[in-house]
């Protein structure tokens, strides 16, 4: 009785010894090893750097302008109200092309509205009879909107179009499109500032200014959400692809004439100067900016 009772417990024994040793090994292959896994901390914790954000902000003269001129024409025959309409609108596109060339778009539109009699209402307000019957004539109206890409071209572009004696016209209006150029510019303006601020800020600190580690487009920080104020393709560095623009050809004369209703309409050097008010262009603001981490030593 005691032998069986022995031989139990050690067989009981040599089974729970049996069961841990199969649990350990698959315990062991679940847990993670934390020595074999190394923690990498941010290189600013392991040495000592400075952030500098570098900002540049340029005044530049404006290098578009746009305007528009109407043209309006009435007759009782819609049809004779848009070709007195068109042709007007015709001959003021071919002044503004001699006048400002390949410089200029121009996008034009052609709407023609019914004029109907008129009765008054118990009130004494007019009302328009808008019956088929009733329609006294047609008004065409011909809108021209203008861009120019050459500044100095516009004021006369537009004082040609001013003298075919347009019914409605905006006033010229300059603005400013960036070009690639322009980033780059003010790109290359925002790296030199934040240079500047390290210089400035390892001095101030008692510090020497080590190796340029990080530089980051934008506003900051280096290592946040930033937004990009320029083309980030741009290689600091490389500037052989930067070439300039082939210098534009001398406008044709700005003259032209054409036949309005009838009778020979001509547009002069003269009409255009007489029209052509002088304008100051205003400077457009253009700005950039760039984050930089620099190492610094003592």
């Amino acid at each position: 009785m005691t032998n069986r009772t022995r031989l139990t417990r050690s067989t009981a024994g040599l089974m729970a010894a049996c069961a841990a040793a199969a649990f350990l090994p698959a315990f062991a292959q679940g847990a993670p090893d934390f020595q074999d896994q190394a923690f990498t901390t941010p290189y600013w914790t392991r040495v000592p750097v400075i952030e500098v954000l570098g900002r540049a902000d340029m005044q530049v003269a404006p290098n578009r302008a746009n305007f528009s001129v109407t043209y309006l024409e009435t007759d009782k025959d819609s049809k004779k109200a848009m070709q007195l309409a068109v042709e007007r609108g015709r001959l003021a596109y071919e002044t503004i092309k001699k006048a400002a060339g390949k410089e200029s778009v121009i996008q034009s539109s052609v709407n023609v509205t019914a004029l109907y009699e008129q009765y008054r209402d118990k009130d004494g307000n007019r009302i328009d009879n808008e019956r088929s019957d009733k329609i006294r004539a047609y008004e065409a109206r011909v809108t021209l909107s203008v861009t120019v890409e050459d500044v100095s071209k516009a004021g006369a572009a537009r004082a040609g179009a001013l003298a075919l004696g347009p019914e409605n016209s905006t006033g010229l209006s300059t603005y400013l499109e960036r070009t690639t150029e322009m980033n780059r510019e003010a790109y290359e303006a925002a790296v030199k500032d934040a240079a500047t601020r390290a210089e400035a800020t390892a001095k101030a600190s008692g510090s020497k200014l080590g190796r340029l580690m990080v530089v980051q487009e934008g506003s900051g920080p280096c290592l946040g959400n930033w937004s990009s104020m320029a083309g980030s393709d741009y290689n600091y560095y490389d500037k052989s692809y930067a070439m300039a623009p082939p210098p534009a050809p001398p406008p044709p004369s700005p003259m032209a004439s054409g036949m309005i209703d009838g009778r020979q309409v001509t547009i002069t050097q003269a009409d255009i100067d007489a029209l052509n008010l002088p304008s100051d262009d205003k400077s457009q603001p253009i700005s950039a900016s760039v984050c930089m981490i620099y190492q610094i030593t003592n």
